[in-house]
This record gives structure tokens, sequence and C-alpha cells, in this order.
């Protein structure tokens, strides 16, 4: 690490504070609008000629929002993030500038829904960019400087409106300025940045729990900004007879003091440090504090009272959703990102509409404060099923192995066209300067089990890996099913029905063997998976003894087995197995061997990686055997078997050293 580099990590700096500061002041010229259209609609509608207050505009422009962001995720494959951001706020900017100079309700309705379609991409993609440009540790002080800026954003028109008599068109107007030097500076990042990128290992899922917690945080956050927002300024101007300034005054603290507790809360706060369940517990806690305070405001009919307990719990919240952002998008497959970011503003928009129906319909007649205090109770239920349902066992890793467990294979080209269903032409790996494969050669047959061995280094691994997509290479190519997936994510490797058997990531420790099954043949219907299950419960009847059992307890063979079993449910169309007899007693081995061979006669091809030479040839086909990182012996696994004293010499001379002699003597 650079000395620049740990003087920022001692600052507590992200890695890009460049593109932090873009993207939040994106964020905050977009917040501004915001008092605007909903605390001085009786100035805006008396500049328009509009009989009384302009009340659809805001929720017309709201709905606008919502729908605009629902296009977002399907311009993944058209626009970078980046790119489409600087052009959403030049939208955005375009937008305020007309609102900010027009006398026309219909100029103005037109300059609003630019403003709502520049916003969209900002609402899907600002918390997306952040979390995964920043490094894992800086994730949670980067989204919550970002909430910081928003909230910021939102409380300068109310300070200005406190400070001076300020009219909302000089607002609209800097807003539309810092809305376009944002843009620009986006743009500048995009130029130079690919922010579509995997920073972790990341879930296929769009449902994982991460993702609905947000969901159900977004509902209740939606609720309470606009609900509780619009009943605060109805109790402020009418029970309480505040003036104009007076409300612009509390609801600027309020909101200068989300922005303080998200800037500081870091410093204070250990979010970035936890995983799992205990970060679970700690972003539940934050909104149940939230929901609480807002109650306890409620019914605390007082003054100072109600605008203190609002204070914290704006905190509160905005602490909450940066530790719910940082935990949600870099662990969500890139391609899916978008799509989770457009489900919380959908539930966020939700919210809101459910709250202005309650106020409108419901609680018509209810006094502000109670209106205020009920929309707090989204939030209690919110934190605490945050917490309730923040088990291990579905957390994090097993998350993701459940993914990966759950994937179900799908056909590329259909089985016996006649090419080989894996190819690898001329491949070569590298780690850093070393150079560990040298342009290898290997192909696979559907059907067949070929056995790739050599000694310990020999690169029989490094080439499993590249296969699956583990290990990048600098040259070559890697054929599969006619498609050369050489550049393939490994995910989408997966989905192809190319499976790879790992000792630590086969199996899903924390739920039973029978869950494990249940799990492997999810996208099979109910009568294909029983079967299924009943057929590996056959091939492996120690599995079937402790179907109850959870899989974390299982022996390694035991393991072994049930990683095998995930390809007896949803059969894979090739399956790369790497040592899978290392440490295996020999009577567990001659239980393992007879399923490889089955899975090959149902169709599938087998890669198998083994050190063993007994074992490897006792269930191939075909042998290959590598050595310093060449292929040097492609054959018959019979010929191998029937040769004993090449065997003798393969750990002795080296196997391939050994047949080329044997060779040059016949």
């Amino acid at each position: 690490m650079s000395r620049g580099a740990e003087a920022r990590e001692r600052r507590g700096v992200p890695g890009n504070p460049r593109l932090l500061v873009a993207v939040a002041g994106q964020g905050a010229a977009l917040a501004s609008a915001l008092p605007v259209l909903l605390f001085r609609r009786e100035e805006i509608a008396e500049r328009l000629g509009v009989l009384g207050a302009v009340v659809g505009e805001a929720a017309l422009l709201g709905a606008a929002a919502v729908v605009a962001a629902l296009v977002v995720p399907r311009l993944r494959s058209v626009l970078p993030a980046g790119i489409l951001l600087a052009l959403a706020g030049l939208l955005a900017s375009a937008g305020l500038a007309v609102m900010a100079r027009t006398t026309d309700i219909a100029v103005f309705t037109a300059g609003g829904l630019m403003l709502a379609a520049g916003a969209a991409p900002g609402l899907v993609l600002h918390r997306i960019l952040l979390a995964t440009d920043a490094r894992q540790a800086d994730r949670f002080r980067t989204l919550s400087w970002y909430w910081a800026a928003v909230a910021a954003g939102a409380c300068w028109p109310l300070v200005a409106r406190v400070l001076a008599p300020v009219a909302y068109s000089t607002v609209l107007w800097a807003s539309a300025a810092l809305a376009l030097v944002s843009g620009v500076l986006i743009a500048r990042h995009a130029l130079a940045h690919d922010n579509d990128l995997e920073v972790q290992p990341t879930v296929a899922r769009a449902d994982v729990p991460w993702a609905r917690r947000s969901y159900g945080a977004a509902l209740a956050v939606g609720a309470i900004a606009v609900g509780g927002a619009d009943a605060a300024q109805s109790l402020l101007l009418g029970e309480w007879q505040r003036s104009e300034i007076q409300n612009a005054a509390v609801l600027a603290a309020g909101a200068g003091a989300a922005a303080l507790i998200s800037a500081f809360g870091p410093w204070y706060h250990r979010l970035h440090r936890l995983a799992g369940g205990r970060r679970a517990d700690a972003v539940g806690t934050q909104l149940l504090v939230a929901g609480a305070l807002v109650l306890l405001g409620a019914v605390s009919f007082t003054y100072i009272g109600l605008v203190a307990c609002w204070f914290v719990a704006g905190g509160a919240i905005s602490l909450a959703l940066a530790g719910l952002d940082a935990a949600v998008y870099a662990g969500v497959a890139p391609e899916l990102r978008r799509a989770v970011a457009a489900r919380q503003v959908v539930w966020a928009g939700a919210g809101a509409l459910a709250a202005a129906s309650f106020n409108a319909w419901i609680a018509g007649g209810w006094s502000d404060q109670w209106k205020i205090g009920v929309l707090g109770l989204p939030l209690v239920a919110v934190g605490w099923a945050v917490r309730r349902f923040a088990a291990p066992a579905r957390d994090a890793e097993t998350v993701m192995a459940v993914s990966r467990a759950t994937t179900v294979p799908r056909r590329v080209y259909p089985a016996g066209s006649g090419p080989p269903l894996l190819s690898v032409e001329q491949l070569s790996v590298s780690y850093g300067s070393v150079q560990v494969l040298f342009g290898v050669d290997l192909q696979v047959q559907e059907g067949a089990v070929v056995a790739l061995m050599g000694t310990n280094g020999a690169g029989k691994t490094t080439l499993l890996r590249a296969v699956s997509g583990l290990e990048p290479t600098i040259g070559g190519r890697v054929v599969y099913a006619g498609l050369d997936i050489t550049k393939t994510r490994p995910t989408w490797r997966v989905g192809m029905g190319l499976h790879q058997v790992v000792e630590a990531g086969a199996v899903v420790g924390p739920l039973t063997v029978a869950e494990n099954l249940t799990l492997f043949g999810h996208g099979l219907d109910r009568a294909q998976r029983a079967d299924s299950i009943a057929e590996a419960y056959v091939l492996f009847p120690r599995l079937a003894e402790r179907s109850r059992q959870r899989a974390a307890t299982l022996s390694g063979g035991e393991k072994q087995m049930l990683g095998l079993a995930k390809a007896v449910v949803t059969p894979p169309r090739l399956l790369l197995i790497d040592e899978f007899s290392l440490g295996l007693a020999p009577t567990v081995i001659e239980e393992v061997l007879p399923v490889i061979r089955r899975i090959a006669e149902r169709g599938a091809a087998v890669l198998l990686v083994e050190q063993s030479v007994n074992v490897a040839l006792s269930v191939s086909d075909h042998a290959y055997v590598m050595e310093k990182g060449e292929i040097g012996y492609s054959g018959p696994a019979a010929e191998l078997r029937a040769r004993p004293d090449l065997l003798r010499a393969a750990y002795l001379e080296g196997l391939a050293h050994a047949l080329h002699i044997d060779q040059g003597t016949a």
C-alpha cells in the first residue's frame, strides 16, 4: 500500500472521494427540490395563477419518478451506470431550470416530469455506484456520507427560507446548477471507470434476506417521509399555530440533525465491522429506535419533546439505510443490482401512497400528532423483523451457498450433436508474473469420464478453475457446447450447466441433508424432485440415514456424497470434480466411484482431477497426464490400466517422462 493510501485509510477517506462528491452532489440537488414541492405549494400556485395549492404536483412527479425507475434496469446492457447518471443529471438540471423560469402551469408540469425522469436513475444507481466502488471497510462510511448529503440537500432550502425571503425559483435555479455540475463530474468518472464489477462473492438471486429487509425498510421510510412530513406541516401551522418561518426552521433543524448524525455516525457506529446476523441486529435496532422515537414524540404532547424525537429519529433512519445499502448491493450479482434498487423505489412509493391514503381516508379526523405516531409503527415492525429473522443460518455465506445450490442448468446446444462438449485450446494461465499453464489442449465428450492426473503442482486445479471461470487466462480459449466462454462470468457458466464440486461450498452447512437435497432440486416440479431425491438416497444410503442431520456435522466423505448428490437431483451438462478422494477412507471411495460413473451414463460429461492414479483410472474412459503446466500424455485410460510398471514410475520419475521413455524403447 502506498504512503498516500495509508494516509487516506487513517483519515477514513473512501477509495474514490471524487466519485462520492459527484454522486452526493447530484443526490443533494435532487433532494433540494422536495421542500419546494412539499412546503411551498401556495407560493407556486400563486405564481402560476392556479386557485389553491398545487396538491397533485408532488404526487404526479413522485409517481413519474417511480415509473421511470422501473425502466432503469432494462438499460443495463445499453448504458453503464456512470453515463446514465450523467445524462440524467443534465435532464434533471434542465427540468429544474424550466420549473424555475416558467409562469405557466403546463410548462411547469412538463419541467417537473423532466425532473422526475432525471431523478429516477439516481434513485436506482447512486447507492449501487458508491457501494461497489468503495472498499469493504469504507462502504458504510461512504453510504452514510451520501445520505448526509441528501439530508443536507433537503435542509438548505429551508434554512434559506428562514434567513431571507428567498423565492422558490431561486432555490430551483441553485438546484439546477448543482445538478449540472455534479452530472459533469460523474461523466468524467464514467469515461475512465467500469463500475459494473463483482467486488466480492455475489449471489445471483434478487430475493436474498438483505434485499428483502431493504424492501421492508423502504416501505416504512416512504410512509413516514411523505405521510409524516405532511402531518408535521399541518401540525406546526395548524394546531400549534407556528408561522411559515418557524415551520421552515423546525423542518430545517430536523433535516440538519439527520445530516449531522449521518456524517458523524461512522465514528461511533461499527456497522462496517459487522457481518451477517450482527449487522442485521444493528440495522434493526436503528429502525426500532427511529420508530420508538416517532411514537414517543407523538404521545409527548409537548413541542420540544416532539421536535427532539424527530431529530434523532431522522438520524437513526439514515444510519439504517446506509447499513442496508452497504450490505445489499456488493453481495448481489451485477446483473441484478438495478432490479433490486428499482424494487426498493417501488416499495418506497407504495409506502408513500399508503400513508397518504391513510391520512386522507382513515385518519382524517385524528390529531396530527397521532397521525405521525401511527406512521412510526411500520418502522418498529420492520426493525423487529430485521432482528428477529436474521439467524446466521439464513444469512451471508449461507445465502451464497444456497444460491449456488439452487441454480438449475440449461442446455446450450442439443446433446449428441457431434463436437466435444468441452474443448480447451492452447490455454495459458499465470499467477502474477509466474506462468503455471502453458498452451494446454484438452477435450471432453458428452457421457464420458475424463481423468486429469499429475503430481502436486502440475497445474490440475488451476486448469479446472480456469474452465470454471474462477481463474483468469492469459492465452487460449475455453469452448463449451460450441460457445467460446473464455471471458464469461462463472455464474453464467453455472447457468449453462457447467458445475464444479467444491468441498467447502458444495453443501449448505446449517441446513439438514434433506433440506439440501430439496434446494438442489428447487427448479423441478414436486414429483420430479421427489423421484430425484429418492434416487439420491438409493445411490447414497448413508445420506438417507442422516437425512435429518445438519450438513455441517457430516464427515468429509458424507459431505462429498451430498455434493455429488446435487448432480443426481439436477443433472449438469459438465461436472468438474477436484480431488474428491483426498482424505477419504477407501470404503467411502468405493461408494462414491460408481455414482460418478452413473452420472456419466445419464449423459453428463465428467472431468475428474485426481492425484491418485488408481482411483482416477478405475472410473475414467480417457486420461490426461499433466506435468509442469503442460499435457504430457493423452490416451485411453485402459492403456494405462494395462501398464502397472508405468504407474509405479508415476511419482518417481514423473508419469509423462516414463511414458515417453517407454514409447521410445518400443
